[in-house]
């Protein structure tokens, strides 16, 4: 009866644990939470208003002094060889040096024989004036001195005329491509020499159109040495001459001239100046930054912000510089553009 009484004691103490270890097993039920809320991002816009003002449209740049015209150096008979030439472009030279010799073979040698032939038969001369001797024998003496000049002046007019000389002082602008051998043609270009004396500036652009404005007598501000100085455009790529482009056509074409009032004297060849030529110009024009131009399929047009609402609007554009453009059509004044 004891037995019975304790089995069932024990049973009422197992239920109590079975039912609380069934708990635990299952897991208890979250709450769901609602998804955040996402605000769309702000976009900043970079914008300019499009005012009123003045337009320019100038090329500027820095050119360099050269000189504004050469000599052309050249032989006037043909069938001579090169035997050296002794200069190259950018040499500076002087007066009467030589810058090209041409072969000449045993001339040297022919005129030192001549020179003392002619010692000889001037101590000849002397000797029969010395010695008394018949008017004849004098006279004859006279004649083979005169002969002898003649032909040594022949033989020194052959030497000079195979070099050719310096005119002035100056730089050597240019030089034909003939080496050591090369038979000359007369009037053939050789050699020019520039003087260092008279001035220009040259300016080379990187690209054709950048000078496609750029007119014959427009007047320039150049800037020497801190102080501005007046130019004028003497010439364009419309104006060059033909022998030139012969020498270098790329360049020509890309290039103006421009002739400076006042140059200080000692400005030279190569000096560096910096220039500005303007070559439109408009006033009280609408206008907006370059950047808020944008082009596509044949169309102009401009991103305008009204409010927080980007639109699209076609415009008509007229001048444009380096920084701005002029707008003929499709925006008003005060307008917020859109910058790229």
């Amino acid at each position: 009866m004891i037995k019975k009484k304790s089995l069932w004691r024990n049973s009422l103490l197992i239920v109590p644990l079975v039912w609380l270890t069934s708990c635990s097993v299952f897991p208890k039920e979250e709450s769901t939470l609602a998804p955040p809320l996402i605000e769309p991002a702000k976009i900043d816009y970079k914008t300019a208003e499009v005012r009123k003002g003045t337009i320019v449209k100038r090329v500027k740049g820095m050119g360099s002094l050269v000189p504004v015209g050469s000599q052309n150096l050249y032989y006037r008979e043909s069938g001579g060889r090169i035997q050296k030439v002794y200069v190259a472009e950018g040499d500076l030279v002087k007066k009467g040096q030589t810058l090209v010799d041409l072969e000449n073979g045993n001339l040297v040698f022919d005129i030192e024989q001549a020179e003392l032939e002619l010692e000889k038969v001037n101590i000849e001369l002397q000797q029969l004036e010395a010695q008394g001797a018949d008017k004849y024998s004098i006279e004859k003496a006279k004649l083979d001195v005169e002969i002898t000049k003649v032909r040594l002046q022949k033989l020194q007019q052959v030497q000079e005329s195979s070099k050719l000389l310096s005119p002035i002082n100056g730089i050597v602008s240019f030089v034909g491509e003939l080496k050591a051998g090369d038979q000359v043609q007369a009037y053939q270009s050789i050699v020019q020499v520039a003087e260092t004396s008279n001035l220009q500036l040259m300016y080379t652009a990187s690209g054709v159109n950048e000078l496609s404005d750029v007119k014959l007598g427009m007047p320039v501000h150049v800037l020497v040495n801190g102080k501005e100085l007046k130019g004028k455009v003497v010439q364009t790529p419309n104006e060059v001459p033909a022998d030139a482009l012969k020498q270098n056509d790329d360049v020509q074409q890309r290039s103006i001239f421009v002739r400076i009032e006042d140059l200080p004297a000692q400005s030279k060849v190569g000096d560096s100046l910096d220039f500005e030529i303007i070559t439109q110009q408009k006033d009280k024009v609408l206008m907006i930054p370059k950047s808020g131009l944008r082009t596509g399929i044949g169309r102009n047009y401009v991103q305008v912000l009204q409010g927080n609402t980007k639109r699209e609007i076609d415009i008509e554009p007229g001048l444009v510089s380096a920084t701005e453009v002029e707008v003929i059509k499709g925006l008003n004044e005060g307008d917020q553009v859109i910058l790229k």
